[in-house]
């Protein structure tokens, strides 16, 4: 599978329900294209939008603790995951996506996704592009990951597995601390190749 470009455009969330007006669409493209790329070669440009949302309560979701470093690192090498940008035609890294794989089990273990500016419909596609490839083009198996109930992704990603499989495995209360000082409980998801819906 090919990374495909995905266009700014003015449609609902790609993972929603209600589906855009395709006859209109040719007419609503916009000239900014955004696409999937390593993010190894953008480490200095990821830093960067990094180093901006650093303490930022709506970002305190992203960063899963109580405290936060202020290195963004990432690994070398595919082996132990998957990281990639969403980078638009200007070069500005616009998202970061990580998927740590567990080799042994063929399986994503865990997911990181970080969209460094205001929910849009592009990134909604790249994320989709990304949960895509991690599936057909890397072949794995399975796919788990959790989120901070609170989270304004935890609808998005409720949305997406009513739409394309996958279930809810649980709820943990209390589970982690964030910078505001309270605990907060943390859902798991998890979607499997062999069920994963491609409608559109």
């Amino acid at each position: 599978m090919k990374y495909l470009p995905c266009y700014n455009i003015s449609i609902e969330f790609c993972l929603q329900e209600s589906r855009p007006n395709w006859a209109a669409f040719s007419i609503s493209v916009k000239a900014v294209i955004v696409i999937l790329k390593p993010a190894y070669p953008y480490k200095e440009k990821i830093q960067q939008k990094y180093n901006e949302i650093i303490f930022q309560d709506k970002y305190m979701f992203y960063n899963c603790d109580a405290y936060w470093s202020y290195e963004f690192k990432l690994n070398p090498d595919s082996w132990n995951s998957i990281e990639m940008v969403s980078v638009d035609s200007q070069g500005n890294v616009i998202g970061f996506l990580k998927a740590n794989v567990d080799r042994s089990a063929e399986k994503v273990s865990s997911l990181g996704v970080v969209n460094f500016y205001n929910a849009n419909a592009v990134f909604a596609k790249d994320l989709r592009q990304f949960v895509l490839d991690l599936l057909f083009k890397f072949n794995i198996r399975k796919i788990e990951w959790t989120v901070v109930i609170g989270n304004p992704a935890e609808k998005l990603y409720d949305r997406a597995i009513a739409k394309y499989g996958g279930s809810v495995t649980g709820v943990h209360k209390e589970t982690v601390k964030l910078q505001d000082g309270k605990y907060y409980d943390m859902k798991g998801y998890e979607v499997f190749r062999s069920e994963f819906n491609l409608r559109l």
